[in-house]
């Protein structure tokens, strides 16, 4: 057993030295690869020594974080390594570990005073404000009404569920309730080596509807000592928990309608693609209806959102996000793909698609948005 607990930790090791060449190449900065301790205790989780060039990072962080979170640690005590390096172990908390810090994008949240404990953890994770929370409930009790057998309230009811999360977006940015640093980012791992197109349609769509940015990129994972493709949400707390329960709700969805599908229509997996295109497309439009006017079945009485104020609170939106993934992703780059039409499968799809309607799934009534929040 202990040569096992040996042998990972050696692997984390080795990752995180990687990681270490990595981050210097993307920021563009040229520091000594240090040794990497993994040690015992969980208050410190990561410390540098510059007697003789060692980051320690607690395995108490890696065993009960994502990656990502590690990495943040990680970029911390390499800001250290920067002011032994550059600044002679001058300034080890101050002006300087700051400049330090935003040479090497680490977080606002891992860049304060002191080395790195559970209360930095607890600082990014944090705690939404009230009127989020408030708003985040509202909005799942609509997406449980959307699961109802009468259609013209379903529809209400999701468009309802949109109008509130766009309106709260507006309101908040004509109050100039906004903070760089609260921008966040969320890791959905997929536990594969390749991303499935309906994966990256998802993402694309939630960008544009849902006040997030998104990234396709690769994730360490150190139970399995693999690297897998994963999306990355990028924005405001309120944001990454609806656009995370749009995500899998949507990929859920989509797989089962496409079984249904092929059983059907003896589909082959060129036809998956188009499907799921398709699919995304009658998501789409569905969500564009937010600026026409509402039926009969509306809940309550909200006029239609201003088109102008929307589309600006969007951009907005991109603006603050957009900070926090260059940070992320300082070399980031678009890859673009292309494949062959299958024109029944994607109209069949996009018929799919429209009828959908974004809800709580009736068979797991547990895992809505509050769900989320409890984590």
């Amino acid at each position: 057993m202990q040569d096992q607990i040996n042998d990972i930790e050696v692997c984390w090791a080795k990752q995180l030295q990687r990681e270490h060449d990595d981050i210097c190449y993307h920021r563009r900065v040229s520091l000594a690869t240090p040794l990497v301790a993994i040690v015992a205790g969980k208050n410190r989780l990561g410390y540098w020594t510059p007697g003789n060039q060692t980051i320690s990072i607690s395995r108490h962080l890696i065993e009960n974080n994502p990656w990502e979170i590690v990495l943040e640690i990680f970029k911390h005590e390499m800001a250290h390594q920067y002011v032994s390096e550059y600044l002679d172990n001058a300034d080890v908390h101050g002006k300087g570990f700051k400049t330090a810090c935003d040479i090497l994008g680490v977080h606002p949240a891992f860049a304060g005073f002191g080395s790195p404990r559970e209360e930095h953890l607890a600082a990014f994770k944090g705690t939404l404000p009230e009127k989020a929370l408030t708003l985040l409930r509202r909005v799942e009790k609509l997406l449980a009404l959307g699961q109802s057998s009468n259609e013209s309230e379903a529809r209400a009811a999701s468009r309802k569920a949109s109008y509130l999360l766009n309106k709260y977006n507006l309101d908040r940015i004509a109050k100039e309730d906004t903070n760089a640093s609260d921008i966040r980012f969320m890791y959905l791992q997929s536990g594969k080596k390749r991303m499935e197109t309906i994966e990256k349609l998802i993402l694309k769509f939630l960008e544009e509807f849902y006040f997030v940015s998104c990234v396709i990129t690769t994730i360490y994972d150190a139970q399995t000592d693999e690297e897998y493709r994963a999306g990355v949400l990028i924005g405001k707390q309120e944001a990454l928990v609806v656009a995370e329960y749009v995500y899998r709700f949507l990929l859920d969805t989509s797989g089962k309608l496409w079984q249904d599908f092929r059983k059907k229509h003896h589909g082959q997996r060129t036809g998956k693609v188009a499907f799921d295109s398709g699919f995304i497309k009658g998501i789409q439009s569905n969500h564009e209806l937010m600026f026409k006017q509402h039926d009969s079945a509306e809940i309550n009485k909200d006029t239609s959102l201003p088109v102008a104020a929307v589309k600006a609170v969007r951009v907005k939106c991109r603006a603050e996000n957009n900070l926090e993934k260059n940070r992320l992703f300082p070399r980031l780059t678009q890859n673009r793909s292309s494949f062959r039409m299958d024109e029944n499968a994607f109209s069949q799809g996009m018929e799919q698609g429209r009828k959908t309607r974004i809800h709580r799934p009736v068979e797991h009534k547990n895992n809505g948005i509050t769900a989320l929040l409890n984590r």
